[in-house]
């Protein structure tokens, strides 16, 4: 099966992140132009500035891009001669022992991830989740926002395409997992150093299963689930606490 390079891994990579910020940005900008008044400029930056803790804002922008970046990711495989496209991104089913397995090595992540997190005197819930879960009276749209829109974008990126290309260059399949881990981790600049560290930790997770497995599916799936347990806790969080008041 053809693949493309380093090089073209990369600027295909590039042009996915930029659209990917483009749109997310012009979905916030209109949401800002609809749902508020903005008299000047000073007005507008400060709104486009607020919408990183608006749920709804977030949830919109999250399913706008899922759309346009996958499909744009699934035209750069095409376009790639002799390549195939369920091969290529891991779309194939993992069998139930697989999933198994790393169901329950995730879990574990998880579980230690938190009880670190707690015995180190850090919040389990970030602020940034329950700014944005309080933010937002439809909360069902946030939650397939992330749990389903954010898993599968990011994954059909980072885990499907991005690591593809990067795991058949000089760098191979273990440089591969920690750049992809490494990128992905960054781009949620909304945690602090160590909510970012976390989830570097979960990205070589993620990374091993598709190597190993070879399915895309799989960690779209444990995505999803990190995704849920998060949610969870800060429901939960938020019906002992009123951190917002």
């Amino acid at each position: 099966m053809k693949h493309w390079g380093l090089l073209g891994t990369l600027l295909w990579g590039a042009l996915v992140a930029a659209v990917y910020v483009v749109v997310g940005s012009a979905v916030a900008g209109v949401y800002v132009g609809v749902t508020q008044s903005v008299l000047s400029p000073d007005d507008l930056s400060d709104a486009l500035l607020n919408t990183q803790y608006d749920g709804m804002a977030i949830s919109l922008s999250t399913f706008a891009t899922t759309l346009v970046c996958s499909l744009l990711i699934v035209l750069a495989v095409k376009l790639k001669r002799g390549s195939d496209l369920q091969q290529y991104l891991g779309l194939t089913m993992p069998s139930k022992r697989e999933t198994g397995r790393w169901l329950m090595l995730f879990a574990g992540l998880l579980i230690v991830l938190d009880l670190f997190t707690y015995f180190l005197g850090k919040p389990i819930v970030p602020e940034f989740m329950w700014r944005i879960y309080s933010s937002i009276e439809s909360r069902w749209i946030l939650w397939i926002a992330l749990i389903v829109a954010a898993p599968l974008i990011e994954e059909l990126f980072f885990r499907g395409f991005l690591l593809k290309g990067l795991s058949e260059s000089p760098l191979g399949p273990a440089g591969a997992v920690v750049l992809t881990s490494a990128a992905w981790a960054v781009i949620h600049m909304q945690y602090d150093l160590y909510g970012i560290g976390t989830i570097f930790l979960m990205g070589l997770v993620l990374g091993a299963a598709r190597i190993m497995t070879g399915s895309t599916i799989l960690t779209i799936f444990l995505h999803s689930v990190a995704n849920l347990v998060a949610t969870v806790e800060t429901v939960i969080f938020l019906s002992f606490f009123s951190p917002a008041g």
